[in-house]
């Protein structure tokens, strides 16, 4: 049925996104990569078991263009261990961390 005020999510228009720096995690995320705009959520089963490597190329390139972007970590369950991020090319200065007082 084709009608001009009927949406259909299969025709959604492609937004743009970063590449993970992973070519098989990039095929199985929408869009084919992390969205360049929004909220990434990440949720593993265990924290502190190298989660964050999914996201380090797509932080560095976030953080190291010459139009960089902030990124926001709202309520991380650890401390990053910055000397990690900055040796992935993390540039710190651009990072946010916002740390929530209670579990409300």
């Amino acid at each position: 049925m084709a009608h001009p005020l009927l949406w259909r999510a299969g025709h959604a228009a492609r937004q743009p996104v970063w590449s993970s720096g992973f070519s098989r995690l990039d095929e199985g995320l929408p869009g084919g990569g992390w969205p360049r705009s929004g909220l990434i959520e990440v949720l593993p089963a265990r924290f502190g078991v190298g989660e964050l490597k999914l996201l380090l190329p797509a932080l560095a390139a976030l953080t190291t263009r010459p139009e960089a972007r902030w990124s926001a970590w709202v309520a991380p369950p650890l401390s990053p261990f910055t000397p990690a991020l900055a040796a992935a090319g993390v540039e710190l200065s651009r990072l946010l961390i916002v740390r929530a007082q209670g579990r409300e």
